[in-house]
């Protein structure tokens, strides 16, 4: 009986025996690949497994499916010898031939690979030879935006690799030029869904959603009015800012597209589902200099350190390669108002994919009305020149106090969706406080009591009135007010028993509503 169990084992190589146990855990009819494949994976692969988090090393893959190390490295050379390739979320071989032998001929990586496409022109320098399909840039395109509309089969990294030219921030790519976006290996399609129970399944897209969302999502979040791109990164602390955008190209790389009401992706196949605790490893991040704030964006390559007289809007302004929004969330430690910008220290002005010159001026037209910034509310006064981010404690009165060179209710006209008793002011939205003609500067204050000076009259009048005096007062006024800060018409007419009437009347350049009282300037009231 000995003998003939050892006359058998030669029939039983390792690797079969390992491939028969890989058999018993898969399902017939499916290869186990939902995540993307390494480039250089296996063409004979038949089945595969993916990698769910960071314990999903070379060990567990070979000991879960008896392969040997030789083996699994043999069919995916990117993990290289040391198993420091692993990437979270996606799918390695484990299986060639359907566990039968390779025919003699068979080499592992090359037995079925794809020969190279002849390459097009125009096509930059040190475009990888073994290209086997290529992409068409077109103006407005960066290295992020054409690997999102790839659909998860190629990474960022991958097509600066084969695209050397492009450089590692991508500020080499050109417009009408030719780039290679697959090689042999390369899935040619976005990766299908998960194929077992026991794996992470794309989820089905909810409605509506904005164009361009990364068809491997798995999880999505419904936007509320008031949210913005940090706001939400914020709230999961599962993903960064750049992962946001990518899987949700139609916002903007500032964020300006984000609707509410809409879903958002919010989770990829690998993406943590707990956000992670202060005891987990630390992630490795960018050598930067020094001082800087809490917060800065691990991912930043370019700095800038703030000297007497910045603003965040006026270094947005100097550099021109990025919008205020990205500012303050590359940089939250400065806040939403900007008082928290430090002089001295050094503030993140680019990540990777930030263009690294200012765009040149063109000599169109500019446009009569300014656009502004963003996020603002509806109804917003359309010749706006200046406006005012609110911030936490802010009302109404409190905004109007600060500038002092305009009214409450100008301001109120100017912002109508805040409502007459401010109840619709947003934190974080951006609201009007000045239109053409308005002043820019603050009036200063004096303790002394206002003298009343011998000056010009009102146009066509001989008596003599104070300076400045509100435009279109009569001639025949007896007696003046200096508006202050806080005035309103009403508050004026009961201070001196006058009917509105009457003070419309003596003022009526003022208005009806009151919009056009002006700080410091003299009204009539007595006549």
């Amino acid at each position: 009986m000995l003998l003939s169990t050892l006359s058998i084992v030669p029939l039983f190589s390792a690797s079969v025996f390992a491939r028969a146990h890989g058999i018993l855990k898969r399902q017939s009819g499916q290869n186990g690949q939902d995540g993307p494949v390494d480039a250089g994976t296996a063409a004979d692969c038949t089945y595969y497994d993916t990698a769910l988090n960071n314990n999903y090393n070379c060990a567990y893959f070979e000991n879960e499916w008896g392969v040997s190390h030789e083996d699994f490295v043999s069919y995916n050379p990117a993990v290289k010898e040391d198993c420091s390739g692993i990437k979270v979320g996606n799918s390695y071989c484990i299986e060639v031939n359907n566990g039968q032998p390779r025919p003699s001929s068979t080499i592992a990586s090359g037995g079925n690979t794809p020969t190279a496409a002849p390459a097009p022109s125009p096509t930059q320098d040190g475009l990888i030879g073994s290209c086997t399909k290529f992409y068409f840039a077109k103006k407005g395109d960066n290295c992020d935006k054409i690997v999102a509309n790839l659909g998860g089969t190629v990474s960022t990294s991958e097509f600066i690799t084969w695209n050397p030219a492009v450089g590692d921030d991508c500020s080499g790519l050109w417009a009408n030029t030719y780039y290679c976006i697959a090689i042999p290996g390369t899935p040619t399609a976005v990766p299908t869904t998960a194929v077992s129970t026991s794996k992470p399944s794309t989820a089905t897209a909810p409605s509506p959603t904005q164009d361009g969302l990364i068809s491997t999502c798995t999880n999505f979040y419904k936007t509320v009015k008031g949210d913005y791109c940090g706001k939400i990164v914020d709230a999961y602390g599962t993903f960064t800012i750049d992962q946001f955008t990518q899987w949700n190209p139609a916002v903007g790389e500032d964020c300006s597209g984000l609707w509410a009401n809409t879903y958002y992706c919010v989770g990829v196949p690998g993406t943590p589902t707990v956000r992670p605790t202060s005891s987990a490893p630390a992630t490795t991040t960018l050598a930067g200099p020094s001082p800087t704030q809490d917060g800065i964006v691990s991912t930043c390559s370019r700095y800038h350190k703030a000297v007497s007289g910045d603003t965040c809007a006026k270094i947005q302004t100097q550099y021109g390669i990025f919008s205020l929004t990205q500012f303050l969330n590359w940089n939250p430690a400065v806040g939403t108002d900007c008082s928290g910008l430090w002089l001295g220290y050094y503030y993140c002005i680019g990540l990777p994919s930030t263009p690294t010159t200012k765009p040149t001026t063109t000599t169109k037209a500019p446009n009569p009305t300014p656009t502004g910034p963003s996020p603002t509310q509806d109804g917003i006064i359309p010749t706006c020149q200046r406006f005012h981010l609110a911030v936490s404690g802010d009302t109404c009165a409190k905004i109007q106090t600060k500038y002092a060179t305009f009214s409450l209710t100008q301001f109120l006209g100017w912002n109508p969706a805040v409502g007459s008793d401010c109840s619709g002011l947003w934190l974080g939205y951006y609201y009007c406080i000045g239109v053409p003609g308005t002043p820019t500067v603050k009036p200063t204050t004096s303790t002394a009591k206002p003298t009343t000076t011998t000056a010009a009259a009102p146009t066509g009048c001989t008596a003599a009135a104070p300076t400045p005096t509100q435009p279109g007062a009569i001639c025949a006024c007896k007696k003046w007010h200096q508006v202050a800060s806080g005035n309103t018409c009403a508050a004026i007419q009961t201070r001196y028993s006058i009917s509105a009437a009457n003070f419309n009347r003596w003022n009526p350049q003022v208005g009806a509503d009151c919009s056009s009282l002006w700080l410091g300037y003299n009204v009539c009231v007595s006549a």
